[in-house]
């Protein structure tokens, strides 16, 4: 198998930004395009040539939308002075994409280039090297066949492939591997429904997994789950285990780093991957071993051997939102702007409330007009994305403090004592 991407795993990867694109410039529409499958044939079609009768396979856009798409893709596969990156301008189809991008690869670079959520402001850039993502997949193929003693022979996706976990785990993974990939609603089907068989690999993310746990049917021997984009309860790990997993790995990692570390009890420290070693002079970071390249690591971490770590919280405050990192105080910093609004602050929800976010919220005393949870959920929806909109928001004259002074957490079946909910 050779490091060049196979063409079906490139439409993959191209309809899953085309997705995210177009949830971020049609909010109204964003569950609709995460939801879409994407294949060979899905065809790009101008607007106005668009009618009734236009096939599903049909996407309609304009000529700014497919300006944002065409660069989604060219910032992702690094194709800026290829030569050939105009071409996705030119082309309709989602394969006729990816044979610009495979040329490109070819003549210009193999590297990477993923984005963060973007919940801070703008989304940030991160270039990855092509090498050294292969050789992270290959450390944890590895692991999973010399310390787990399990041979992956299908991908179970239930993440999109444009983040870099999706893509190190529902794309390289199978590409190397050569193994097929499961996705979408029938991914979700054949692990919620007993479709699992040994070898199956369910690459996941905590909400989800937690879910499913306690739906699932007995499960055959050899299957492996992998969950990252922040913390796997103990108690998911603990379910997935009772019910026969043969291992429930959760892989430590950013954005900026691709992985970090790994480890398959929730009790256990982080085992470093070998890419990595510990800056000795800051613990806070990490030197790449090859390239000598020095790599902030994104939250408080305790060292407690020159290769294991447990993470004590997040720097940036970031929480994961159905596999998104989403961070409160921008969105609470967002909620002050509506004309409405006094103060706001935002908060995760507890497990015994829901898996999002929820927000408190003070409403100027002049207020005449009545803001309901639904008016500001609908603001905050025309330039925030799904996950970074609180699922419930209850109002007050003051924000909840204890009586110290310090802000604290409410609860969601509280009565309002500001302006009604809808």
């Amino acid at each position: 198998m050779t490091d060049s991407l196979q063409q079906h795993l490139v439409v993959t990867v191209i309809g899953d930004i085309i997705a995210d694109e177009l949830a971020r410039m049609r909010p109204a529409e964003s569950e609709h395009w995460k939801r879409r499958q994407w294949h060979d044939d899905d065809t790009l079609v101008a607007k106005h040539k668009s009618t009734k009768d236009s096939g599903e396979d049909e996407v309609a856009v304009d000529s700014l939308e497919r300006l944002a798409l065409a660069g989604r893709v060219v910032q992702f596969f690094h194709m800026g002075d290829s030569g050939v990156e105009d071409y996705l301008l030119r082309r309709n189809t989602l394969s006729e994409w990816a044979e610009v991008i495979l040329k490109s690869r070819q003549v210009h670079t193999q590297n990477l280039t993923v984005t963060t959520s973007g919940s801070t402001g703008q989304p940030k850039a991160c270039e990855h090297s092509w090498s050294a993502l292969v050789e992270e997949v290959k450390d944890f193929v590895r692991i999973f066949e010399n310390d787990y003693e399990l041979s992956p022979a299908r991908v179970v996706a239930l993440v999109p492939s444009h983040h870099i976990y999706g893509f190190l785990f529902t794309v390289l993974l199978p590409h190397l591997i050569d193994a097929p990939v499961l996705r979408g609603f029938k991914a979700y089907s054949h692990v919620r429904n007993g479709g699992l068989r040994a070898g199956d690999v369910v690459v996941g993310f905590p909400e989800l997994l937690t879910q499913l746990s306690s739906e699932m049917l007995p499960l055959p021997p050899g299957v492996l789950f992998i969950s990252s984009a922040g913390a796997c309860p103990a108690s998911t790990f603990h379910q997935l285990y009772s019910i026969g997993a043969a291992r429930v790995v959760e892989i430590y990692g950013s954005s900026e780093t691709a992985g970090i570390g790994y480890r398959s009890k929730p009790e256990s420290n982080y085992r470093l991957l070998s890419r990595w070693r510990r800056n000795t002079e800051n613990s806070q970071q990490l030197i790449d071993r090859q390239t000598k390249g020095i790599f902030e690591i994104p939250d408080n971490t305790q060292w407690h051997a020159e290769c294991e770590f447990h993470v004590a919280g997040r720097v940036d405050k970031a929480v994961s939102v159905r596999g998104i990192n989403v961070f409160p105080n921008h969105i609470a910093k967002y909620l002050r702007q509506h004309p409405a609004i006094a103060d706001a602050t935002v908060r995760p929800m507890r497990p015994d409330e829901g898996h999002g976010l929820k927000a408190f919220v003070v409403l100027h005393e002049s207020l005449s007009e009545t803001i309901t949870e639904q008016s500001v959920q609908t603001w905050l929806s025309s330039n925030l994305s799904t996950a970074e909109i609180p699922e419930r928001i209850n109002f007050g004259n003051q924000l909840p403090r204890n009586s110290m002074g310090k802000a604290q957490d409410w609860n969601l079946d509280n009565s309002p004592t500001g302006k009604p909910l809808s």
